[in-house]
């Protein structure tokens, strides 16, 4: 069942965590969830069978995925699946995050997921828009203690995600499947992916937790 009407914002933001999970089980579907925090199926499409490649022509004007590098005039962006990008910054280049909230060019930093709209011209790509995405982290449950998740990253670096009474749990059940779910459900050996952001003792604070049952 899927809800119409989906706003912009939320739309370009699945499409951002799509690309920046991919090669994670199940990423599509994890990253619509962690994108818009609701459980809204996909965007129907008028294709009878649609699959990431349909989805490119609209937008081929966009990149998405974690930064590399940043300096005072250009940013390097690196994509699971197209590789790295770099952009450079103009004096029109506009920073948003959150629900199109204006943000600056010193707010990107390393590791941040972002979304950038380009154009491309002398041989150079150009930053129109960048949208800075929330902080994620995805690995397999090493343990749970009261509100605190261990998770093991595939680079084998363990980290804490606190969670509390606002974090928001999603079960995937099936393909653009997913229901409600909570911290019980939780165990060691199962792989999640949490969106949220890092506290001043590196602990990350999940205001968003994705996982699989099985």
């Amino acid at each position: 069942m899927a809800l119409s009407n989906s706003s912009k914002s939320q739309e370009v933001k699945s499409q951002m965590f799509g690309k920046v999970f991919a090669g994670v089980t199940a990423a599509a579907v994890l990253a619509a969830v962690l994108a818009t925090g609701a459980m809204a199926a996909p965007a129907a499409t008028t294709a009878a069978s649609p699959t990431p490649k349909q989805q490119r022509p609209a937008a081929k004007d966009a990149f998405g995925g974690i930064v590399t590098a940043i300096n005072e005039t250009q940013v390097t962006v690196k994509n699971a699946k197209q590789g790295s990008k770099t952009f450079a910054r103009q004096d029109t280049t506009v920073v948003v995050k959150g629900r199109n909230e204006r943000s600056s060019w010193s707010e990107i930093e390393i590791n941040s997921h972002v979304l950038v709209r380009y154009e491309a011209r002398d041989g150079k790509l150009y930053a129109k828009r960048i949208r800075i995405g929330r902080p994620r982290v995805a690995g397999t449950v090493a343990s749970v203690s009261g509100n605190m998740i261990t998770l093991r990253t595939r680079e084998g670096k363990d980290v804490k995600l606190t969670v509390n009474t606002g974090t928001k749990f999603f079960e995937i059940t099936g393909k653009h499947e997913r229901k409600a779910g909570s911290l019980k459900d939780i165990h060691a050996g199962m792989r999640l992916i949490a969106a949220g952001s890092y506290d001043s003792s590196h602990n990350f604070d999940a205001a968003l937790v994705a996982y699989r049952s099985k």
